[in-house]
């Protein structure tokens, strides 16, 4: 009996999600203090200089030209043609049928039930509490697929 539950207690903690925000940038999650999108001085998403998540030149968060968040021509957020964000036919981020972000039945982001981008009770991108996408009070949101965005 012991072995039963020390096995159900270790499943049951391998599915909580990471204490820390994973993107400081675009948090997703429980923003109050001590929260892993807390933005107050000293917090996990802090922005102001220095900090996590800050947007200055030097920062994490920087979207000018030549930084991690720049979205033009050449940059790793750039939606056009040939880029990482391209949601046009063939492109990475495309939607329609036998595209990576097809939302239709059988596709890689169906919302209904038993797709992978369900957002149902028990679902991946279940948002209510103890779902894995739940950023309340005690949730944090980073157990969310990315398929969820």
């Amino acid at each position: 009996m012991k072995a039963i539950s020390a096995a159900l207690l270790l499943l049951a903690l391998s599915w909580l999600p990471p204490a820390l925000a994973m993107d400081p940038c675009q948090c997703r999650g429980y923003a109050g203090p001590g929260g892993p999108c807390d933005s107050a001085l000293g917090g996990a998403a802090y922005a102001g200089p220095g900090g996590p998540a800050s947007a200055g030149q030097e920062g994490p968060c920087y979207a000018g030209q030549g930084g991690p968040r720049y979205a033009g021509p050449g940059g790793p957020l750039y939606a056009g043609p040939g880029g990482p964000r391209h949601a046009g036919f063939g492109g990475p981020a495309y939607a329609g049928p036998g595209g990576p972000a097809d939302s239709g039945p059988g596709g890689p982001a169906y919302d209904g039930p038993g797709g992978r981008a369900y957002s149902g009770p028990s679902g991946a991108c279940y948002a209510g509490p103890a779902g894995p996408c739940y950023a309340g009070p005690g949730g944090t949101g980073l157990g969310c697929s990315s398929l969820c965005r």
